[in-house]
């Protein structure tokens, strides 16, 4: 029981680094991004071609693919979600739930059906973490993750464009009132939030498989995740991958492999029931305010 409590709490780590990107989106910009999934498939996806093309160590490569990513997403947000910004919920469904769809599309014409692996020495070496032998690309990933996290944390209290996005979280209007820029605040969250979703996919890249439709697993689970924590909640979301993490550990050993995202189903009915508003979200049905 104690290696899968380890287990679960690795996998955490990475979900919340996945969920922390899409609840930032969403507590500054209100947008219910559909497509996040998708950027973690393609840092996945990206690593993946370029360590089994040239060879090169996993992380060189992510770190290619991830500063690849953000005049990717920046594009995608100038063309695409600028023009979302403001519209009903369901103009923002279509427009994310369609470029979900264009991004995918483009993954299986690009690199077919197929499901790409690569193998790693570095990242299989074994070591021992609290008595139990993990991977040492899970314990990277995991570390990596919460690093991230608590960066995000500093950068949004601790500098000043940080309590400038917090404001424009708060109210976009008296924001721009006193002079804060809220269309390039808008538009450095959501690069900001696309680039942890690729960062997740890096790191999981050395022990997972990917294929074009990997990304939808990550959305659907990242959207319980924040539910978990309450929107705009970046502890939430920490705390919420964590346990979301070990929910599907625990259940992919005792019921099955077909069980672990079901579960996470399943704690997201209770929590609803019990807490409707999430671990650190607000009764209130605006937006709280990232990092709040």
């Amino acid at each position: 029981m104690w290696d899968l409590l380890v287990l679960g709490l690795m996998a955490g780590g990475v979900l919340a680094l996945v969920a922390v990107g899409l609840t930032l989106i969403f507590g500054v910009m209100d947008v219910m991004n559909f497509a996040h999934g998708e950027f973690v498939m393609l840092g996945m996806m990206g690593t993946t071609v370029i360590v089994t093309a040239t060879g090169m160590n996993p992380y060189v490569a992510g770190l290619l693919v991830l500063l690849a990513s953000i005049p990717v997403s920046f594009a995608i947000y100038l063309l695409l979600i600028r023009r979302a910004l403001g519209k009903s919920i369901n103009v923002q469904i279509f427009a994310t739930l369609g470029l979900s769809i264009l991004l995918q599309a483009a993954a299986l014409m690009a690199f077919g059906s197929r499901t790409f692996a690569y193998s790693d020495a570095f990242a299989e070496t074994r070591v021992g973490v609290l008595g139990v032998s993990v991977e040492l690309g899970r314990v990277i990933a995991f570390v990596g993750g919460l690093v991230l996290v608590v960066a995000l944390q500093f950068f949004l209290h601790g500098t000043h464009a940080g309590k400038s996005i917090r404001a424009v979280a708060e109210d976009n209007y008296a924001a721009r009132v006193v002079g804060l820029r809220i269309e390039w605040a808008y538009a450095g969250v959501f690069v900001l939030g696309t680039a942890f979703a690729v960062a997740a996919g890096v790191l999981v890249s050395p022990f997972t498989a990917v294929s074009s439709t990997t990304g939808l697993s990550y959305v659907l689970t990242s959207f319980v995740i924040v539910v978990l924590g309450g929107f705009g909640s970046v502890y939430g979301a920490l705390l919420g991958g964590l346990a979301v993490g070990i929910v599907e550990t625990f259940a992919g050993y005792y019921l099955g492999t077909q069980w672990m995202q079901a579960s996470a189903f399943v704690l997201f009915v209770v929590i609803l029931i019990l807490r409707p508003q999430g671990l650190f979200g607000k009764k209130s049905l605006d937006s709280a305010m990232v990092g709040g």
